[in-house]
């Protein structure tokens, strides 16, 4: 009966993990903590065709949460090679060194590259599943 009792927890606590990181994990690690109560803009798209290449997404994050976003603190994203985002190409991140308080936004850029793929073949790549992090 106590091997069954502790099965029973151990899957109710892999079950209530996969629940909490599924689909969460953007980039960073599933243990990473999402800051909620963030929006973000996205007001720049373009691919930097220099050396070999990579996306550059540039944008606005503002905060709307009841308390302050403190430092280091990350925004990450994926990007696709278009606007169905059906594509994935890869995520990556980029650390904000600014703290901000309800209300505040700062601006942050993230850039894409990958040796697998030539990312200058999509010009009208897209940015998405936008999130706010602290690295644990």
């Amino acid at each position: 009966m106590k091997g069954k009792l502790i099965l029973a927890a151990f899957a109710a606590l892999a079950f209530a993990s996969c629940e909490v990181n599924s689909g969460s994990t953007v980039v960073g690690s599933g243990s990473d903590t999402q800051i909620n109560g963030v929006s973000f803009t996205v007001d720049t798209l373009y691919v930097d065709a220099s050396g070999s290449g990579q996306l550059v997404a540039r944008g606005l994050v503002k905060d709307s949460t009841v308390s302050s976003i403190s430092v280091p603190w990350y925004v990450e994203g994926q990007f696709y090679t278009d606007s169905t985002y059906t594509t994935k190409l890869g995520g990556n991140d980029t650390e904000i060194k600014v703290p901000l308080s309800q209300g505040q936004s700062t601006f942050w850029t993230i850039y894409f590259y990958t040796s697998t793929v030539d990312v200058r073949q999509f010009p009208n790549f897209r940015i998405g599943n936008l999130r706010a992090i602290y690295k644990n």
